[in-house]
């Protein structure tokens, strides 16, 4: 079967609807087979101890009257069947002395079996003619009561049924339950082990209200709180139902979860109050679970009618079977009321609705199952995008440090020589290509061909020199471009060669050139590795020219590690004769420690030292490798930011002083708070000459000391 890129099936939800269906079917054949009223029954008159009997009242006493047919030795002997209700003492009483068995719902009699749907008397064989028998027990019966009158094997057959559905339901319940710790162990998700609580609950409920629960060892326990006890379960089960729909539909906040925690603390108070076991509040246990359930149904089918309109996954699906089970709850309430008739299969429909209904919330919260599999794809492809950035960020690293390591002291003809040969050595890994070649005119004053294999140096000499005009003429557009190698005019492609130009000022030029074979060509990703080490080994070569030039020791600045001012004023006056060359905005940061002085007299001058440097670091890895940075005097700072007008240069300079902020500095275990002041001014049309922006910096700079400090300020074009 096909399956889309994300592995889920095509059409899954109504495949899924498919197969909750068919399971409904099996259910209605199940319930459709089932015998649970007989073929052949004798009417019986129903009379109360005063008058009709009504729901909660407290009438023990009720009157039968029916005509019995004689007894056939072949035919069996008849039986009285009541469907089982919460009364105890239940037990039949005719006036010449005869006296039954007594049965009780809460202490299951072992003849009864283990699933029992209601008490069963069978009649001495000698009766027949018109029969009155008086009816006893404590407790209270529906208003409405219907006690069947058949042979013996009939009623067995009834019992047998009500067996058969009991089991598939109890057997549905605990195959859910079984899943839902699977999936809790699987997926470590906590809401699994809710629902478990969920369908726990429900088996017991139902155990409880069909009176199979007595029947167990531990559960005649149980049978201390009575009526009460399966009130409570309802109750709870109400409120574990209601956290759940609420942790399944609703975002945080949602008005209507609001309201579900509401209504969950309020049933959890009415259970625990019915669990208290007072006599007083038994006539009230059947109303108030009545309520407490239509209120809490109702706030459920919301709660799944909202999730639908804003797309939760299959929560559709999970409104329909839940409005039907909140019907149904509305339905045996009116029963119980006595205002409509109940017959043994809309009380195991109902049940078996509450089964699907469970069911169908548990295949919506298997859903979720299909959000970790696009949450843990997205984790992979961030954990590979991560290894990948990590690679080239090493990479990065180690060609930094093996060109300032190589680098020094190289005679300065050779130092593009080594730096590309570098370069070759740190690409091949990170960007797999056939073939590479430098080629370097006027750089540093030499001319390079660098070659990877060295073996075809040869045949790159000759089309260098054949295509030279060109290769200078797409170095000096300084665009990266992709372009595809024929083996001759009109050929197929037979490679992809990556052309990246590096900025040489004029007259000078370099490309580097890589070609992949076949017609793959490189990716973006790929593309911005090569441009970013192209351009630290360019920098790196310059720097080192730069410091061959200006003697090391003069470049640097000893206690920060950064460029001295004498380095910065060559580097920006360079920068500014370029810029004003090509048209490409240069902007300067002046950067200034805030209470530097207030530092140093409470810490000392070893704590400023520390400050320095640490401001020195902060600041510097928040910029570029193509930006200039250096410690301009004292506790000043200045950054050359080429190619980044006044909007950009701002918001560098934000991240500057965040970071500058964020620095967690201790001397002797007490932290040292820093911050920094930055006046920032752009190069403007004309300017080749630093001066001017420099100076417009400055002011910025201190008109931000004068805003409070911590705080960036960007020079106008005419300062006033």
């Amino acid at each position: 079967m096909a399956v889309d890129r994300a592995g889920a099936m095509p059409g899954h939800r109504w495949a899924l609807a498919a197969c909750l269906g068919l399971l409904v079917g099996l259910f209605a054949m199940l319930m459709a087979s089932t015998q649970l009223r007989p073929g052949a029954l004798q009417p019986v008159e129903v009379i109360g101890d005063a008058g009709e009997a009504r729901f909660g009242a407290a009438a023990r006493l009720l009157r039968l009257r029916f005509d019995l047919p004689p007894t056939e030795p072949t035919q069996g002997r008849w039986a009285l069947w009541f469907p089982r209700e919460p009364v105890t003492g239940l037990h039949l009483v005719r006036d010449d002395g005869w006296r039954s068995e007594t049965r009780d719902f809460f202490e299951v009699g072992d003849d009864e079996g283990m699933f029992p749907n209601g008490y069963g008397f069978v009649l001495p064989s000698d009766w027949h003619g018109p029969i009155e028998l008086d009816v006893r027990y404590d407790g209270v019966m529906q208003a409405r009561v219907a006690p069947v009158l058949a042979r013996a094997g009939e009623v067995r057959r009834i019992e047998r049924s009500g067996v058969a559905v009991s089991a598939a339901l109890y057997g549905a319940l605990l195959a859910l339950a079984t899943l839902a710790l699977s999936l809790a162990y699987a997926s470590r998700d906590r809401l699994f082990l809710g629902f478990f609580g969920v369908v726990f609950a429900l088996v017991l409920l139902l155990q409880a209200a069909n009176g199979h629960l007595y029947g167990l060892p531990a559960g005649r326990l149980f049978g201390f709180w009575g009526l009460q006890g399966v009130a409570a379960l309802a109750l709870l089960y109400a409120a574990a139902m209601q956290w759940l729909i609420e942790a399944y539909a609703m975002p945080r906040g949602h008005r209507w979860a609001r309201t579900s925690r509401g209504v969950a603390v309020a049933l959890v108070v009415l259970a625990a109050l019915c669990l208290l076991n007072i006599p007083a509040l038994a006539p009230l246990a059947w109303p108030v679970t009545a309520l407490g359930w239509a209120v809490s149904g109702m706030v459920a089918v919301a709660m799944l009618y909202d999730a639908s309109r804003r797309g939760v996954r299959l929560a559709g699906g999970v409104l329909v079977p839940g409005a039907i089970a909140v019907a149904g709850g509305l339905w045996m309430a009116l029963v119980r009321l006595g205002l409509v008739g109940e017959t043994s299969l809309l009380h195991f429909a109902y049940q078996g609705a509450l089964v699907v209904f469970v069911f169908a919330l548990g295949l919506a919260l298997i859903s979720r199952i299909s959000d970790y599999r696009d949450q843990r794809d997205r984790d992979r492809l961030a954990r590979l995008d991560t290894e990948r950035k990590m690679q080239r960020e090493m990479a990065r690293a180690n060609l930094t440090t093996a060109l300032q390591t190589q680098l020094s002291g190289v005679d300065p003809g050779q130092l593009p020589w080594q730096g590309f040969r570098l370069l070759m050595d740190y690409l091949l890994p990170l960007v797999p290509h056939e073939s590479c070649v430098a080629v370097l005119r006027g750089y540093q004053g030499r001319d390079h061909l660098l070659v990877e294999p060295a073996d075809a140096l040869p045949a790159f000499e000759h089309e260098i020199q054949r295509r030279g005009l060109i290769l200078r003429r797409q170095a000096t557009a300084g665009i990266a471009l992709q372009q595809p190698v024929q083996a001759s005019a009109g050929g197929p492609v037979v490679a992809m060669e990556a052309l990246v130009p590096l900025q040489v000022r004029a007259p000078g030029w370099a490309v580097l050139l890589l070609r992949r074979a076949g017609g793959d060509g490189f990716t973006t990703e790929e593309m911005s590795v090569i441009g970013e080490l192209l351009r630290l080994v360019q920098l790196q070569v310059d720097q080192a020219a730069a410091a061959v030039k200006l003697r090391r020791s003069a470049e640097m600045d000893a206690l920060t590690g950064t460029m001295n001012r004498r380095t910065i004023d060559l580097w920006v006056e360079r920068t500014f004769a370029e810029a004003e060359r090509s048209g490409r905005p240069v902007s300067v940061l002046f950067v200034d420690l805030d209470h530097f002085k207030s530092v140093n007299d409470r810490f000392g001058h070893a704590c400023g030292d520390d400050c320095l440097r640490a401001v020195s670091v902060a600041l510097r890895s928040v910029l570029s490798d193509a930006d200039m940075f250096g410690r301009y005097g004292g506790e000043e700072f200045i950054a050359v930011l080429p190619g980044h007008d006044g909007a950009e240069a701002r918001a560098i300079g934000e991240r500057m002083r965040t970071a500058v902020e964020n620095v967690d500095l201790r001397h002797e275990g007490q932290r040292v708070r820093l911050t920094v002041s930055i006046g920032i001014a752009t190069r403007q049309k004309g300017e080749d000459d630093p001066a001017a922006a420099i100076a417009r910096a400055d002011k910025a700079l201190y008109a931000a000391k004068r805003q409070g400090r911590n705080c960036v300020q960007v020079a106008p074009a005419i300062f006033s």
